[in-house]
């Protein structure tokens, strides 16, 4: 009768054996199934490039510039129009830069070993790389929008800027609320008052996003009246 019993509990208990007794590396056996994680792909160029464009325009400078190192560690020496993509990502650098007056370059996206660059040396560069992308696309606005938008932002350029941007706000060709941000800026600075108005207007137009057609120059402070020492018997302030 014991061993009745004895040999019925371990048919019961054979198919659980069984499974604790299986090889633990099966991808799949019966019900019990190995799951495997893969390990996430790295962006590719062309996202990487996607990725700045976008973070650009949405104010993040700092990001783009990430984004561009990330598939461009060596942008800044790369040359205009040689490659599509790398003129992409070289004109996103300089733009950051611009945008971020001078302050979004490699060591303060954190690469290390990085070279360190001056605020107005990374404006001059940024300048001369936006320079070199327009000469190669020549008949392009919003390309001479970028050049101009830079240019402004360094005093010796500011001359050439205004002529730039004027030009292009002629012929309604501006291609960048940024650039009409930055046409505000110097007629502001040239107390051209209601022409950087009409330049905020059109940059309002052109964008939703805060703060960029707000950094003008505010207007020079109206001069106080001289204080009244006495009134004459007519009633003349003086």
């Amino acid at each position: 009768m014991k061993n009745t019993r004895v040999a019925a509990l371990a048919l019961a208990l054979a198919p659980t054996l069984a499974v604790l007794a299986a090889p633990r590396d099966a991808a799949a056996c019966g019900s019990a199934i190995r799951l495997e994680v893969k390990p996430l792909a790295k962006p590719s160029p062309v996202q990487e490039i996607a990725r700045a464009e976008k973070a650009l325009e949405s104010g993040q400078a700092l990001v783009a510039t990430q984004a561009v190192i990330g598939a461009f560690p060596k942008v800044r020496s790369t040359a205009a129009g040689a490659d599509a993509l790398a003129t992409r990502a070289l004109r996103v650098f300089a733009l950051a830069l611009v945008r971020s007056d001078g302050t979004a370059d490699e060591r303060k996206a954190g690469i290390p070993g990085a070279q360190e660059w001056t605020r107005s040396a990374n404006l001059d560069w940024a300048v001369q790389a936006l320079r070199e992308i327009d000469l190669k696309r020549p008949n392009d606005p919003s390309l001479r929008a970028d050049l101009g938008e830079a240019l402004a932002k360094v005093p010796p350029g500011e001359a050439e800027a205004m002529t730039i941007l004027a030009g292009l706000e002629k012929k309604d060709l501006m291609g960048s609320p940024h650039a009409y941000a930055a046409l505000a800026r110097l007629r502001e600075k040239n107390g051209d008052a209601t022409g950087a108005q009409a330049a905020v207007k059109r940059c309002e137009e052109m964008t939703k996003a805060w703060g960029v057609c707000r950094p003008v120059l505010p207007s020079a402070p109206k001069p106080k009246p001289a204080a009244t020492r006495f009134v004459t018997p007519d009633g003349v302030k003086v």
